[in-house]
This record gives C-alpha cells, structure tokens and sequence, in this order.
C-alpha cells in the first residue's frame, strides 16, 4: 500500500503543479489574479477529485484508518512538497509562502491540503 500511495503522490503532485503553472502563466493576465485563483482551486478540486477516484480504489485501502492514513500522507507530503518548491525552487520568503495558505487573504492552499487529507474517506464510504 505504501509504494501505492507514493507513487499516487506524484501523481497528484505533478497534476496541481501543472495547475498552478497554468493559474500563474495565462490565468493571471487573462482574468486577474482574484478569479485566477478561484478558477485554479476548482479546476484543482475537480482534478484531486477525479485522481482520487481512479487512486484510492486502486491503493484500496480496508479501513477508515487506512482512508485517513492516505490522505495524512498525501496532505503531508503535499505541504513539504509546497514549501520546498516556494523555498528552494523559487526562493520566496517564509511570510510569502506562508500567505498561500491563508484563505483570509484569498488563497486556497490551506483548503486544498484539507481537501487532500479528508477526500481518500469518502471514496472509501463511496466505493463500500
């Protein structure tokens, strides 16, 4: 199960990495940066939602605490994934990087990474 999730990570990973870099590089200059990352959390919602539903049968876990041991993993290694991508990759402050995840300034992260934890439970109650 675990090398299943893994890989299932990277999946999810590379698919919201394409998201943001399509919010950021047409988005932003197309419909601003508000609508941009509205429109960027749905789309995002709708593909962890479709990658959920082909991935948790697939890792098929046999219990709720397997469920939320998935999405423990995936949200956790998500985060990491974010802050070293802001860090490393494109060198932004800690304050900037943690700004993403504060819905109180319009950005979604934090959301997501809720969603990401919770959304292995219900295809587990969806597929039972």
């Amino acid at each position: 199960m675990i090398i299943k999730i893994f890989i299932s990570f990277f999946l999810i990973a590379l698919a919201e990495t394409i998201n943001g870099i399509l919010r950021v590089k047409f988005l932003y200059k197309k419909i601003g940066i508000k609508k941009a990352k509205i429109t960027s959390f749905l789309i995002g919602s709708i593909v962890i939602i479709t990658l959920n539903l082909i991935l948790v049968p697939w890792i098929s876990p046999q219990t709720v605490v397997d469920a939320f041991f998935i999405g423990f993993i995936w949200m956790s290694m998500m985060i990491a994934y974010d802050l070293y991508v802001g860090k490393v990759l494109f060198r932004l402050s800690w304050k900037k990087i943690f700004e993403d995840f504060n819905i109180l300034k319009g950005n979604f992260l934090g959301i997501g990474m809720g969603f990401i934890f919770v959304l292995p439970y219900f295809i587990l109650l969806l597929k039972s």
